[in-house]
């Protein structure tokens, strides 16, 4: 079932003409196979992956956000000070939190806000490691859009974030990059084009109702696809691959 997405965004979620710029004739070259967690809709259970593809790793020379900061990225901003939000009891495969009225399909993964990084790697011209207070220093975006899992549920949220536009901004492709693939701590990983990941409504999400995300529901970052099914929807994002 299809579901239109509503957006109340804070700015242009293409990113505008900075979004053009980076746009690439990109393919979906498939999705990962892993773990069956809320972002994976499937049919069975979570249960042991089937020979699931690693999740990439990291250079040692991806830099963090320090001095000098990347254009692109707030040189004053503060935050405030984050909790690392306690995991819900999980109710079981697609069951609903009563706490926060949304399904999941597997339990929640632990990251500590504090030594948790973004890589962004691959074919750019500004290696990254993001910390979670540099994330949610990029622009901000928010929608209010739906999570569908074909034939289980359809969860509908308040999400907020940055686009990949602008996190490109700082990374920078180069001109021969056309996929994007995301990587959860957890070694699932859903491979897109470029393109797709710049279309409009697309962003990675840090919060939910103007607090972090749920730790079953992604914290500290999970990506937001409202035209693609669940599976799409990556949770514990720690890596973006650029290819």
């Amino acid at each position: 079932m299809s579901h239109p997405l509503r957006p109340r965004h804070d700015r242009d979620i293409n990113g505008g003409v900075r979004a053009r710029a980076f746009s690439r004739r990109g393919i979906l070259a498939g999705i990962g196979q892993s773990l069956a967690l809320l972002a994976a809709c499937s049919a069975l259970p979570p249960g042991p992956p089937a020979s699931p593809e690693p999740a990439p790793t990291s250079p040692p020379n991806a830099t963090p956000l320090a001095a000098p900061t990347p254009s692109g990225l707030a040189r004053t901003c503060v935050v405030a000070p984050v909790v690392r939000p306690t995991p819900i009891p999980y109710p079981g495969y697609t069951e609903m939190e009563p706490s926060t009225g949304l399904h999941v399909t597997g339990p929640a993964q632990e990251v500590d806000p504090i030594t948790y990084r973004l890589k962004v790697i691959g074919l750019v011209e500004q290696l990254l490691s993001l910390s979670y207070d540099d994330i949610r220093c990029l622009p901000k975006t928010q929608a209010h859009t739906w999570l569908t899992c074909p034939g289980f549920f359809t969860d509908e949220a308040d999400l907020a974030g940055f686009t990949f536009a602008d996190l490109f901004a700082v990374a920078r492709p180069q001109a021969q990059a056309t996929r994007v693939r995301l990587a959860s701590v957890e070694g699932y990983t859903v491979l897109f084009g470029l393109d797709e990941v710049l279309a409009s409504g697309n962003f990675l999400a840090y919060q939910w109702k103007e607090e972090p995300l749920p730790a079953s529901h992604g914290f500290p970052l999970r990506g937001v696809f409202p035209l693609k099914s669940g599976a799409n929807w990556v949770k514990w994002v720690t890596q973006i691959e650029l290819s």
